[in-house]
């Protein structure tokens, strides 16, 4: 699992072919756990992942429309066009082609996220330089720190 995570195809693979990739490690029993997964289809959340997967997948591979069907030789046969049951998969290039709508909402997201200038004070904060208490205190007026002492023995040392 940790070549898929480095390569970068731990994101974008579909269910069944992680666990197909999984099951290449363990016994007869993940593999038998495989068959009755495949054998079972995808549900909801299986078919949203394949169908973001066809967005990605290189178009050198022959990518079935579905999970529907898929058997056990041909998701080992798609993780190899993958190059994932190599040792050293090589890295996923991801390059996404947005219509107008995707664009803009790709720009919408981007502008709700918009931190501003964060050099810049927020509104409703005071300012820095402002002086609290008015005006000038006397040495022995209390201290405008609010520690209950006078001013010549508190700040005014």
């Amino acid at each position: 699992m940790s070549n898929l995570i480095d390569s970068g195809w731990a994101a974008w693979l579909p269910f069944e072919l992680i666990e197909t990739l999984e099951s290449r490690g363990g016994g007869s029993a993940a593999r038998r756990e495989l068959r009755r997964r495949l054998e079972r289809g995808p549900d909801e959340a299986d078919r949203e992942r394949w169908e973001r997967f066809q967005l990605v997948c290189p178009s050198r591979i022959d990518l079935p429309a579905s999970a529907e069907g898929l058997s056990e030789q041909g998701a080992l046969a798609l993780l190899d066009q993958l190059g994932l049951l190599d040792s050293a998969p090589e890295p996923v290039e991801l390059v996404l082609t947005l219509d107008n709508d995707d664009l803009r909402e790709l720009e919408r997201i981007r502008a709700a996220r918009d931190l501003g200038d964060i050099g810049a004070p927020a509104a409703d904060m005071p300012s820095l330089e402002a002086r609290f208490g008015g005006g000038k205190v006397g040495r022995n007026d209390p201290c405008p720190c609010g520690s209950g002492q006078k001013f010549k023995r508190c700040h005014g040392r």
